[in-house]
């Protein structure tokens, strides 16, 4: 399911003096004895190689009809009187994850009857097409040296204690005095005198001590001169972090997460502070303030939570008032769209007390987990989906904190917000956007960043607000049978796309592996949501730009938070610039610069060491590559590709984004260019780079 708020290519040769020769005269040919007509379609095989069209023809006057095809074949009918048709090949058409052989095979069935009708039946006609390809082989780095060894090293989890501790003094002369009266096992109190204890100094007031006396443990940590004994820690050679991960029920099927390495930016939240308040406003339909996942993540009415529909569009009777609920009313159906996407954003960890016996005691994970992330709801969406750009405009300036004035009231939001999510938009002209974009340019200026979705009709055509000039206009990415990001169809695709998140498959693709109830659960994003016929919490997968811009949202949050940028320009250059580029080199209109990277964003530490593949199209898909030792490659229709092979860190299995080595190889294929040798690729993880 994907759902998208509306708003809305002779020479001739003369010898002189030679004789002539004599004449011949002219002979006919024999006529070419007439091909003879069948009362039946003849068994053929069908090979393309490496071309696209083929034309079969066949002395067979009778009924006939093409029944079946591979997905992947278009027949065209050339005559109405004799088996005559045209073949095309689209190698595009053939599912990325079947492609593990160099010729793809597929049969063509024609049933058919005799001009006498006396004779029928069905010819098989076998086909085969050829893959184009590409190879390569990894070198790995060789070296020569004699004073190498290999170690394993192992870390003991409890460490036999080392009698050594660590002394804290008020003062560097009490620290020296106790010294001294140690090496000389004078001036000192029974319970601290032993002859065996050693000390040396650690700065100015510290010491540390080996003793195995607890009487002389007891008497330093009595002695009014003395801050603290503590042990002298043990720690051990690191290598990566483990990553941290919820146990909330659905997380299994949440892959968003795990696909934009989630998993190392929650580790990074365990050791180091995100400690600045910030407020992402969500311009939706209302949140569910009972749902019990959201718990302490809401802004409440006292904070400026603020219903913005006016009173003839509104549902809930009441107009502009400081209630956002995404109301129910007679009939209502479906789940709560503003929900779903705050959700995403600020689902609490952990467990609650459910609200009724099927209700889940977990749910999901959002992505800010302990940072002092709240979002603060504010209605502009009535509950058929639609609002305005006179509704959407107020949203807006009131979540920056600019007055609005409506229905002779005057609105200011105690609570201004440092982040606006709009998962809405709509086709109109420039025109008709002008006072929506003018207010988005007036909060950027602000220091506010507006981010929105780009729109979920798979084509060029242009959307606002993402095409504002000051939005951000952000596209959906959904999951590629290798693991890796590809463009999702549905996501439109204009000049104006700057970043792009998932935002799911929008069909019934299930790469991500997981499942629901015993069923393969499909490549949406689930989030929390509200069952109104039984008018209780609930989860749902959904699919859309709508879903993919408050992955963004929330890692600026977080950006925000742990304090990597301050300032709204800061914070987008670096936004762009870790974003992991997919598709084509460069921005393009598919995926803007990139998908975003928050591991790279934020510095998170790496959580893993491997290397790998991908292949990406210029059209947005995404192929495996595979591998059999030093060698790799991949069989792939026509087309212009970049090879990226390089590291993950993150643990996302997207390797070579920003901060991890990479080497890219672009190249192109087709019926003059069909296998490419790109020769040897070689990484240096010490030097942190590929080549």
């Amino acid at each position: 399911m994907h759902r998208f708020i509306q708003l809305s290519l002779m020479t001739l040769l003369i010898s002189c003096g030679t004789p002539p020769a004599p004449i011949t005269p002219p002979t006919t040919p024999p006529p070419a004895p007439a091909a003879p007509v069948t009362d039946q379609v003849t068994n053929r095989q069908v090979e393309f190689g490496y071309t696209t069209e083929q034309r079969i023809t066949q002395p067979f006057t009778g009924n006939w009809k093409v029944v079946t095809v591979p997905p992947w074949l278009q027949v065209s009918k050339n005559s109405a009187t004799t088996l005559d048709l045209t073949l095309r090949a689209h190698r595009r058409a053939v599912e990325a994850h079947t492609l593990t052989e160099p010729v793809v095979r597929g049969d063509i069935v024609v049933s058919w009857t005799s001009k006498d009708g006396v004779r029928s039946g069905s010819t098989t006609w076998p086909v085969t097409m050829t893959m184009y390809e590409v190879n390569g082989q990894l070198a790995p780095p060789a070296t020569n040296g004699r004073d190498t060894a290999t170690n394993r090293w192992t870390n003991s989890s409890t460490p036999e204690p080392s009698n050594e501790y660590i002394v804290t003094y008020r003062s560097s002369q009490a620290r020296d005095q106790f010294a001294r009266s140690l090496r000389h096992s004078a001036d000192l109190s029974d319970a601290w005198s032993e002859t065996s204890a050693q000390i040396e100094l650690l700065g100015p007031r510290r010491a540390l001590l080996r003793t195995t006396q607890a009487g002389t443990l007891q008497g330093l940590r009595a002695h009014p001169d003395v801050l603290s004994v503590q042990p002298n820690a043990f720690m051990s050679a690191l290598e990566t972090h483990t990553p941290v991960e919820p146990d909330d029920q659905y997380y299994p099927n949440q892959w968003a997460p795990r696909l934009l390495g989630y998993p190392a930016v929650w580790r990074d939240m365990t050791t180091t502070p995100y400690q600045r308040d910030v407020v992402i406003a969500v311009l939706d339909t209302g949140v569910r303030y009972d749902h019990p996942d959201l718990r302490g993540a809401l802004i409440d009415a006292a904070g400026g939570a603020l219903d913005l529909v006016p009173r003839e569009r509104s549902d809930d009777e009441n107009g502009v008032d400081s209630d956002p609920t995404d109301p129910d009313y007679f009939g209502r159906t479906g789940g709560s769209h503003g929900t779903h996407v705050t959700g995403i954003i600020a689902a609490r960890w952990g467990t609650f007390s459910p609200p009724c016996t099927t209700c889940s005691a977990s749910g999901v994970a959002g992505a800010v987990y302990t940072a002092p992330v709240r979002v603060l709801p504010i209605r502009v969406i009535d509950a058929t989906g639609t609002t305005t750009v006179a509704t959407t405009l107020n949203g807006v300036r009131y979540a920056a904190g600019l007055p609005v004035e409506i229905e002779g009231h005057t609105f200011v939001n105690p609570t201004p917000a440092q982040v606006i999510n709009l998962s809405l938009g709509g086709s109109m002209s420039a025109a008709a956007a002008a006072p929506l974009c003018e207010a988005i340019t007036e909060v950027k200026r602000k220091g506010v960043l507006v981010f929105a979705a780009a729109g979920n009709t798979g084509t060029p055509t242009v959307h606002y607000p993402a095409a504002c000039e000051d939005a951000v206009a952000v596209a959906a990415v959904t999951l590629s049978p290798s693991g890796a990001p590809q463009h999702a169809a549905y996501s439109s695709t204009f000049p104006q796309v700057r970043l792009s998140a998932p935002g799911g498959a929008g069909s019934a693709a299930q790469w991500n592996g997981s499942t629901l109830n015993g069923t393969p659960f499909p490549d949406d994003v689930i989030s929390t949501s509200w069952d109104y016929a039984r008018d209780q919490p609930n989860y749902a997968g959904a699919s859309g730009t709508s879903q993919a811009t408050p992955q963004v949202s929330a890692l600026v949050a977080l950006m925000l938070s742990k304090g990597v940028t301050r300032s709204a320009d800061d914070t987008l250059a670096r936004l762009e610039a870790t974003a992991t580029d997919v598709g084509r080199v460069g921005r393009d209109e598919l995926f803007g610069v990139g998908m975003i990277n928050p591991a790279a964003a934020l510095g998170a530490p790496a959580v893993t060491h491997r290397f790998g593949f991908h292949v990406y199209a210029d059209d947005g898909q995404t192929y495996t590559v595979r591998q059999r030792g030093l060698s790799f490659g991949a069989f792939l229709p026509e087309g212009n590709y970049t090879l990226r092979y390089g590291h993950d860190s993150n643990g996302n299995a997207v390797y070579g984004e920003r901060g991890e080595e990479i080497a890219t190889r672009s190249f192109s294929l087709g019926i003059n260019q069909s296998v490419v040798q790109l020769g040897k690729l070689i990484c240096l993880p010490a030097a942190h780079q590929c080549q």
